[in-house]
């Protein structure tokens, strides 16, 4: 028997207590959870679990709707036709007869075409306004940078945003020693911020970047721990020199996963 999800989340909705009970603000951290298992599922490239998380994603969607729909904000038939609009309004190369050389002009309409929405409505909330502030800050920072780019406002090579970093890390420098935390915490987010135009410069998620460093790491010190006691060695015992030899050696390790 073909079983239709939609069906099943309103009878979830109907007789599950658990389900009846949820509100809209009750499942908003299911939808970043739920996002986040299907990134790290695309990430194992295990297809069995990618479809598994990308239907767990799917019922949260649906449950949003249907809550929507019993709180009177919108019914199923307008989340799928505003969606529908959108996607039309904003592929005018697809369903307009306009012309596009390629994926950057695609991206460049895009982007005027939301600004023109955005200044269409009664308020101007602002040129960012349509990248979510509780986005991981280096995602938020390389989306509000792509932003920026798509109307000319970026280094004209990748060399600037490096240039940057070495300036932003001389004034680093220059503070090290300062009491003022927040000036340090200023310069420093001025260095991240720089590090991520550079990611973007280059063709690089800064996010995923950062996340295969973490795996490095976490994967070279479980080498540096097993290491210490294979050879009866108290980490906390060790100096700076001892430890910074035991991470040479697990460098040199085939790495795993952690």
């Amino acid at each position: 028997m073909k079983k239709n999800l939609k069906e099943i989340v309103d009878r979830l909705r109907r007789e599950c207590p658990w389900d009846r009970a949820q509100t809209m603000q009750s499942i908003r951290h299911l939808y970043v959870e739920e996002a986040y298992e299907l990134s790290e599922a695309l990430e194992s490239a295990d297809s069995l679990r990618i479809s598994e998380e990308l239907g767990d994603l799917l019922y949260i969607v649906l449950m949003g709707i249907r809550i929507a729909e019993d709180e009177g904000i919108a019914s199923y038939e307008q989340v799928e036709e505003k969606a529908a609009e959108k996607l039309i309004r904003r592929h005018p190369h697809v369903f307009k007869s306009k012309s596009v050389s390629g994926e950057a002009e695609v991206l460049a309409n895009w982007e005027k075409i939301k600004e023109d929405e955005r200044l269409s409505k009664e308020s101007d909330k602002g040129f960012f306004s349509g990248v979510p502030k509780l986005l991981p800050a280096l995602i938020r920072a390389q989306m509000m940078q792509e932003r920026a780019a798509r109307v000319g406002f970026d280094w004209p090579t990748s060399r600037g945003p490096l240039d940057k970093i070495h300036e932003e890390a001389r004034e680093i420098a220059e503070h090290l020693e300062s009491d003022n935390k927040r000036e340090l915490e200023a310069e420093l987010g001025d260095l991240l911020f720089s590090v991520v135009n550079l990611a973007r410069h280059i063709g690089v998620q800064a996010e995923e970047a950062l996340s295969i460093s973490n795996k490095k790491f976490s994967a070279r010190f479980e080498h540096v721990r097993r290491l210490a006691k294979e050879r009866n060695l108290s980490l906390e015992q060790l100096s700076i020199k001892e430890l910074d030899e035991l991470w040479e050696e697990a460098k040199k390790l085939p790495q795993e996963d952690s």
